[in-house]
Parts: C-alpha cells; structure tokens; sequence
C-alpha cells in the first residue's frame, strides 16, 4: 500500500481527491500533484533565485551584483565573456612580406585567452561569360515544379496526348462475353482524336490520344542568383509557337512580363499568359540591361504557359541556359600571408602581407 496511508484488506478501500480524511486516500495523480505543488526545492521561490523578470529562451546565471541566480538572454553572456565573434573590414590595404600593413585591435586581457583570429581576403572573379543550365526538364527534374499529371517529364517538358485508363467489371452478357465501363472527363480536353480498347495484363484498359486544355508549369522553388554579378541573357531551348513565359523575383509572390522595354505585372492565369506572355523568340532576346534590373532579390523563378492547337503539333521546352559574370568571393588568407602578435594585454596586432580587400574575424 502507499506510504501516505494505510488500510485494512478487509475493508473497501475509499478514495476521495476532494478532501483531506483519516478514513479516505488520495489517487496516485493527486498524491503526484500535490507533492509538485508543495515541493520545498521549488527553484523560482529560492532566496538566492530571482527571476521575476524571465523570458523565453534564456539561460539561469549567478550574478555577483545581485547575489543571486538570475535570467539573461544567452547572447548577453558571449558578450560579457568575450565569446561573441567580432569583425573588422579594410578596404584597399597595401602590404607585402617586407612591409606588412598593421592593423590593431583594441582587447583587453590578463592571461591572453582568445578564440583563434581568422583573416579572409577577396578574390575578384574570373567567372566571365559562364553558361550554366537551369532545367534540362529530365523526368528526376519535375519535383521542381508544381505538380501536373497532364505535363510530362523526358528530357523535354510537353503536354501529355496519351492518356490510360482502366476497365471496372460490370458482369457477364451471356455466355462468352464481358460487360465493363470506363468514365472519362471530356471536359479536361480540347479535343479527343482517338479511343480504343486494350488489354495491360489482366486489366482492361482505354487508350486515349487527347489535346489537354491550355496548361501552366509553374516552378516550385527559387533559382538562386547570390553568385551572379552580371546577367548576360538567360535562353529558352524550344520548339513550337504557342509557348509563353512569365518570371517571379519574390518567390510567386507577384509575376512579371515584358514589355518592348520594360517589365510589368501579370497576373498567374492562363488567360492573362496567353495574351501578355513572353513568347520565345523576346525571351530569348531581353539584353543584359532588363535582366539585372529586375534582379534585385538575387533569386527568380518561371511559369510557362503550354497549348497545343492540333495532335500533331510539337509544343516543348528542352532546356533553360543562364549566362553570367561569377561574383568575386571571400576566401581564408593563408597562415603565411600575415601574423597575429599580441603587442600587450590591450593591443592586438594583425600584420597582413598582401594588399586588397581584408577582413578579420577574432
């Protein structure tokens, strides 16, 4: 039996959370609840604990202002320990091995205990007239995109003509014959030019050869353009005249198209696309100038437009090529291209022996 109370066995065992009884117990749950409530190590109501003014997400410290353990955000505490990580720029900076350009740092030290001082140097890029492809529309390519089972993916992107569906059973009609039904939606197609019946295993099947309604391929995801510092062009590889395309710099927020010389809102529908749309031979035509306005966010993302007028027409997109100019990037300096001297506990000494842009992280 529980140690907070004791029974006869011979005797109904009573339970009553309500009250406090010598001839009644408490259940588990209550014994459990009232002991967290009453605990005497309660940390909150310690007289060395302050923490009237706690938030979320911060850690308990011992503050000897106070004398007592107390809240604080876990950023304030890099601070005052010296943790949090620091960064000095300089721009144009003229050193060699003989004469090195000296940087210093204010600290503040006793026993000279600091985190590893690390110098990175810009490399302007040599990147020029890279060509770089976007989507070659491949079938492990289609998670890109907004799903559409009327779009089909194999190493170009078109409007599926082909459909297949399966035969329910009805019943038997006589001896030698089967009944089966199929529904098929007409009003998800332009134009149906072909029907017939086939056999996949054990299923009967229904070949259809259909012209889908006008379709839009939207992307599901941003093209990142961080590396870039000058666009070229970007290129559609294509075939057939109906295709339209339209961009987005705000991850679909809003949609863009162009305009003789300029860039305009459109709206995300299919018949906004096919009056408003860019078509291939203006995609593919927009110069350098127009691309780097509109690349302000350093991202874009595209949705095209696909209709087929007749069966036979060819209506797809091979691939999307972007041309550009790479960005210089930030790379770590070499032990051997500067020294940390530590001149005393209130100067910290970089001595950089290359010239161009530096920071240093300490």
């Amino acid at each position: 039996m529980s140690e907070f109370f004791s029974v006869t066995l011979n005797k109904d065992v009573v339970l009553d959370d309500s009250q406090t009884s010598q001839s009644t117990g408490w259940s588990s749950q209550k014994i459990l609840d009232e002991i967290i409530q009453h605990r005497v190590t309660k940390f909150a109501g310690l007289d060395d604990v302050n923490v009237a003014n706690k938030k979320d997400k911060q850690v308990v410290v011992y503050s000897e202002v106070e004398g007592k353990f107390t809240t604080v955000d876990l950023q304030n505490i890099g601070e005052a320990a010296g943790l949090s990580l620091k960064q000095i720029s300089k721009m144009g900076v003229v050193g060699s091995t003989t004469t090195p350009y000296t940087v210093d740092i204010p600290i503040n030290t006793v026993d000279f205990k600091f985190p590893r001082v690390n110098v990175l140097k810009y490399q302007p890029s040599e990147e020029q007239n890279v060509i770089k492809t976007l989507n070659s529309f491949s079938n492990s390519e289609s998670n890109d995109f907004e799903p559409d089972d009327m779009l089909a993916f194999d190493d170009t992107v078109h409007l599926k003509t082909s459909y297949i569906y399966q035969m329910s059973y009805i019943g038997d009609v006589g001896n030698d014959n089967k009944e089966y039904s199929c529904q098929i939606d007409k009003s998800i197609f332009k134009e149906i030019s072909d029907i017939s019946q086939s056999r996949d295993g054990v299923n009967e099947i229904i070949l259809l050869t259909a012209i889908p309604k006008d379709r839009l391929l939207i992307a599901a995801g941003d093209k990142d353009l961080s590396y870039v510092d000058n666009i070229d062009y970007f290129k559609i590889t294509a075939r057939g005249n109906n295709l339209k395309i339209i961009c987005s710099t705000d991850s679909g927020a809003t949609w863009k198209t162009f305009n003789t010389d300029h860039w305009e809102d459109i709206n995300l529908s299919v018949e906004d696309i096919k009056i408003k749309g860019i078509d291939t031979d203006t995609f593919n035509n927009i110069n350098s100038t127009y691309w780097n306005l509109l690349n302000i966010n350093k991202k874009i993302r595209f949705a095209y437009l696909f209709s087929m007028q007749d069966i036979s027409d060819v209506e797809n997109i091979d691939n999307l090529d972007l041309q550009y100019d790479g960005k210089g990037k930030w790379i770590q300096a070499m032990e051997s291209e500067y020294d940390i001297v530590y001149a005393s506990n209130t100067v910290l000494q970089v001595l950089i022996k290359f010239s161009g842009d530096v920071k240093i992280n300490y």
